[in-house]
């Protein structure tokens, strides 16, 4: 059974990353954003709000540096137009309270221009 936590209980830190290289070896952007449980970094880009997996800098003075985790990064919104942190920590508790099965039937079923979804929930134990 999965309990939502609290809302305060979220801890969100504004954070760096930075993404490429991108064509050449020196070509880097940096993104400002809010990081969750420390690898989970949400931004907003021309409007659209991103989720990527990240990794922590190890350096004593960059706290707050995280470089992009070569997951690949999901488009959770568009349009957006409030305040960063409120918007993470109203998706965040979103994602809290949907259940699995709501979140593939109203969610993902649903996506505007949307392909097929390959997912793989059945794993053959050999």
């Amino acid at each position: 059974m999965f309990i939502a936590p609290e809302t305060n209980s979220l801890a969100l830190e504004r954070a760096a990353m930075v993404f490429g290289p991108y064509d050449q070896a020196h070509m880097y952007e940096i993104f400002e954003g809010i990081i969750y449980g420390e690898h989970y970094f949400f931004h907003i880009e021309h409007g659209c709000l991103w989720l990527r997996h990240v990794l922590k800098i190890d350096h004593p003075e960059h706290t707050h540096l995280f470089v992009d985790g070569d997951s690949g990064g999901l488009q959770l919104a568009e349009n957006i137009q409030c305040d960063l942190m409120t918007v993470v920590s109203d998706t965040i508790e979103r994602l809290h309270t949907m259940d699995s099965m709501t979140f593939l039937l109203n969610e993902l079923l649903w996506l505007e221009n949307r392909g097929d979804i390959k997912l793989n929930f059945v794993r053959n134990n050999k």
